[in-house]
């Protein structure tokens, strides 16, 4: 494949990802690229220009998309976890900053991430047990045991 021909499958590649994941309108493309510094025309670039285009564009997140989807899919199941034992995302990277020194899920290697599922699949367990606990308060006759109330 020559130069031209990569060119080509660069624009196109860059212009499905302004269409399927920004569903941005080529005007508002043309905006923005121009603003990065990248001129209002694909055409006008050459070949590393194009490439760190897309690099840009394929790491560029909107502000609006949840975290999760920035997880893989062993971080999907982590993050159900964390939010059924009632932690915030900012908690989570705290714990994981302190015990591993490490700011985000995907930096973790195999060995963490196991740990920090099972710690969160305990927290969760604790939980449970204390809610069975004040659930159980009840005598057999049907009062509770708190003498207030």
């Amino acid at each position: 494949m020559d130069q031209e021909q990569r060119e080509r499958k660069l624009r196109q590649q860059i212009h499905v990802l302004r269409v399927k994941k920004f569903h941005w309108p080529l005007d508002a493309f043309r905006f923005i690229i121009k603003g990065l510094g990248y001129g209002e025309s694909l055409r006008a670039l050459p070949e590393d220009r194009l490439t760190e285009l897309k690099a840009l564009l394929l790491k560029y997140r909107r502000h609006g998309r949840p975290q999760v989807f920035t997880f893989d899919r062993q971080g999907m199941y982590m993050f159900y976890l964390m939010k059924t034992a009632a932690w915030t995302e900012s908690q989570l990277r705290a714990f994981m900053l302190k015990n591993y020194s490490k700011s985000h899920w995907n930096l973790l290697d195999k060995k963490e991430r196991r740990a920090v599922i099972a710690m969160l699949q305990n927290y969760i367990k604790q939980n449970e047990k204390k809610t069975k606990y004040t659930d159980n308060k009840e005598t057999s006759n049907g009062h509770t045991q708190d003498p207030q109330g």
